[in-house]
């Protein structure tokens, strides 16, 4: 916590035992020099609030040594007490040093107390956002920090930025003046936080606090939470109450870094990160998330060029039917050769693309093209295999979804029964009746669903029977391992049960060995999907796989259907 602290320069002694006396029963905390070189120390090691010099002094004069301390501490209000009433000096003082106050001796107990308290509201003004809560400037954290580290080189510390998710729809809602403010509202009071601990509002409405260690609390991550657990996390923004959640990023001090700023862009660093993730959670600073951060820098950029460039390219795995073992469809796999990062994994690019926007655009392309090679494929009927396309919830909530699906279909005039949309379960956490809306919306197209991933996320009764959907993927992690006991393989044969129960088809997703394929035959699973029928294949391999595939297991309606693109 930054308490106000005054220091006195000057080259009487008398002259400072006097100031002692006068401010021994106040609750500032007093310093003394009586010269410059001192005084000049004891600002690099002290983050002085209030800086009271005598004017004529052997080493330098008082107008100097002020410009001297304004350069080692911008924020300290800096006062001329003096015997000099030459006009020349004052104007000196006032030019060279931005005094404050230039006051003369012989000076008075209660001017000289009342012009210091003035001083050290000045102060208060300069360094805090809010005096009252004590919640510092982003210049101010920097000081602070940079001063503890000089004074102990060892001390155990950590600087921290917390960020309040979706804070730009929250300036959106309020506009930045009662943004602003509702950040200072929830912010902790400095009486309620531990001791050692400060706090900051940066400048892009981000928190930053310094937590100096306690020996009863070495933990940074308890420290980390015991400083949130101070925070107003509902507060009331329009009548409506709003749950605040945070992503922290924290730096520990290292005896390398004694620069304050740098302490924060880590913490500020480790907290971007953090944001990434889809859980507000605390990441720690290391030296690899600058190369990560490097590396997601030249993802969205290379991004924003990829679709112009024609660097998006269709993989293809074929799903099959276990009754004939016949071609039942393939599911569309996008992948990214970029020219300047290469190949790209789409686990690493697609959650991007939801977060910055594109996945509106990109998600389209994938359908366009998907829906254009198949039906150059399989031109005639409807009754051929489907090929399925992932979709994300960011895509589904979009208005031009439906139409640009609709414009898709219509373009290629490919009957929709051949278009299969697989969702993920992540969907479910949405409002469940709108999101029933919007798969209603795709089923009247006359379009497939399909539940993606399934086990791994929100599965219940209660929903999978209200969702008009047709399919349900069990996923690989529930079927590699589904042959090593008894319990796992009755979760995948309840699995199987639950959704013929429901009128669904059940698809295996994963599936990398024979046994594997017979015990979910026996188990009535049907359809597969998996390498031991074949990887994603790029589509000018599609058809001859396929063909292979079938050849070698059984003849095949669907395969004798498929043309060359």
């Amino acid at each position: 916590m930054m308490e106000p602290i005054i220091l006195f320069v000057d080259d009487e002694p008398a002259i400072l035992r006097a100031i002692k006396r006068i401010f021994h029963r106040s609750n500032l905390q007093i310093c003394t020099a009586s010269n410059s070189v001192d005084a000049l120390r004891i600002l690099e090691q002290t983050p002085v609030s209030v800086m009271v010099s005598d004017y004529s002094m052997p080493e330098q004069n008082g107008a100097e040594l002020l410009a001297q301390a304004r350069t080692i501490r911008p924020e300290t209000v800096r006062i001329i007490l003096s015997g000099n009433n030459d006009q020349t000096a004052t104007i000196e003082a006032i030019n060279q040093g931005k005094v404050f106050k230039y006051l003369t001796k012989p000076f008075d107990k209660d001017t000289l107390i009342r012009e210091v308290d003035a001083a050290v509201v000045e102060w208060q003004n300069r360094i805090f956002i809010e005096p009252e809560k004590k919640l510092l400037k982003q210049s101010a954290l920097v000081q602070l920090i940079n001063s503890k580290q000089i004074q102990n080189s060892d001390i155990e510390a950590i600087a921290v930025v917390l960020a309040i998710r979706d804070l730009d729809l929250v300036k959106e809602q309020l506009g930045n003046n009662e943004t602003h403010q509702l950040l200072v509202s929830i912010a902790p009071s400095h009486q309620t936080l531990a001791e050692g601990v400060s706090l900051a509002l940066l400048d892009e409405g981000h928190y930053s606090g310094f937590i100096e260690l306690a020996a009863n609390c070495p933990d940074p991550l308890m420290s980390v939470h015991s400083m949130l657990d101070k925070f107003v996390v509902n507060p009331i923004i329009d009548g409506r109450a709003h749950n605040i959640a945070f992503d922290v990023g924290y730096a520990v001090v290292d005896a390398k870094e004694v620069d304050g700023a740098t302490l924060i862009r880590n913490a500020q660093l480790a907290m971007q990160t953090a944001s990434d993730g889809q859980d507000s959670c605390a990441i720690a600073f290391d030296h690899q998330l600058i190369s990560n951060r490097g590396r997601l820098l030249a993802l969205q950029s290379g991004l924003r060029t990829a679709l112009a460039n024609d660097e998006f390219v269709l993989f293809y795995q074929p799903k099959i039917d276990n009754t004939n073992l016949s071609l039942h469809g393939a599911e569309a796999l996008i992948r990214w050769n970029s020219e300047t990062l290469g190949q790209v994994s789409p686990f690493e690019f697609i959650p991007l693309t939801e977060r910055n926007g594109m996945i509106d655009e990109i998600g389209e392309w994938v359908i366009n093209e998907a829906v254009r090679q198949w039906k150059s494929w399989y031109p005639d009927g409807d009754s051929g295999p489907a090929v399925s396309v992932n979709v994300s919830a960011v895509q589904l909530k979009n208005k031009e979804f439906i139409p640009s699906l609709e414009r898709t279909l219509a373009r290629h005039d490919l009957p929709p029964s051949l278009l299969e949309l697989e969702l993920t379960e992540s969907l479910m956490v949405e409002d469940m009746n709108k999101v029933i809306e919007m798969l209603q919306a795709v089923k009247s197209l006359g379009v497939k669903l399909s539940i993606d991933d399934f086990g791994t996320g929100y599965s219940s009764l209660s929903y999978l029977s209200r969702l008009p959907v047709d399919t349900i993927k069990i996923d690989r992690s529930f079927i590699m391992p589904m042959l090593e006991s008894n319990e796992k393989l009755a979760m995948v044969r309840n699995m199987i049960r639950l959704g013929h129960d429901l009128g669904m088809q059940l698809v295996a997703e994963g599936v990398e060995e024979e046994d594997q394929l017979l015990v979910l035959k026996e188990l009535g699973c049907d359809i597969t999907q998996g390498y031991y029928f074949s990887p994603p294949v790029a589509g000018d391999e599609f058809i001859g796989k396929t063909s292979e595939i079938v050849d070698s297991q059984a003849p095949t309606t669907h395969s004798l259907s498929v043309k060359s693109a």
